[in-house]
């Protein structure tokens, strides 16, 4: 049996978080409080519903209780909707609520009356924009914590042709080697090359280090070129 999903709020992330997760197999209700962005959206997920969010009535009725994790994606400019539905899927027992913040302070209201967890779509993308423009040869950034990430970076020229544990880059750059990207010997796309052996597996040019750690640690390792 598919995993069910339900997406409070079709705006521009809302609606790319379901048709992401249908596009995954995913059973996905898409809810929304206009009819527009769900006739849409219904013939590329199970179910699209128009819906007050803010009626436990409403939310009782589509059965949102027995659903197991649900996305309130409800934009900026209904955050007092966005804190109500989020209270109500809690009162009603929605064992995962993933909800979506615009601010510090919505994200911590979003907590206070019910959410499991909180993202902010905005900051997030901020973050890996300015990761990026700080340092160019940074290929990818996925933000972990407030200030821890991985990446995806160029080897440096210096590390080519040496081993992980001769240049010991935990101890030297405060960050862990978790995997390179190598071309393969006869051509092709990079494949990811996990468990390096630290004492026989040399970087090669051309590889992609992904690594994981502080902000400041991988800016500082990708500062090196």
């Amino acid at each position: 049996m598919k995993r069910q999903i339900a997406v409070i709020g079709l705006g521009i992330f809302g609606r790319e978080v379901a048709l992401s997760l249908a596009q995954r197999g995913f059973s996905v209700m898409a809810i929304d409080a206009e009819a527009e962005p769900v006739e849409e959206i219904k013939d590329d997920v199970a179910q699209a519903l128009v819906l007050d969010t803010t009626n436990e009535h409403a939310l009782l009725e589509a059965k949102i209780d027995e659903i197991e994790v649900v996305v309130n994606a409800i934009g900026t400019q209904h955050i007092e909707n966005s804190i109500l539905t989020t209270a109500l899927l809690r009162q009603l027992g929605v064992s995962h609520i993933i909800a979506r913040a615009t601010a510090p302070l919505h994200a911590r209201i979003l907590r206070q009356v019910g959410a499991h967890e909180v993202v902010n779509p905005e900051e997030d993308m901020a973050r890996k924009l300015a990761h990026q423009l700080a340092r160019p040869g940074l290929r990818e950034i996925l933000p972990l914590a407030e200030d821890v990430c991985v990446a995806e970076l160029p080897v440096p020229a210096s590390f080519v042709g040496r081993t992980l544990a001769q240049l010991d880059v935990r101890r030297h750059y405060g960050v862990n080697v978790i995997g390179v990207q190598r071309l393969p010997a006869g051509g092709g796309e990079r494949r990811m090359v996990l468990n390096i052996v630290p004492n026989q597996d040399a970087f090669q040019e051309g590889d992609v280090l992904v690594v994981i750690g502080r902000d400041e640690d991988v800016d500082r390792l990708g500062g090196l070129g």
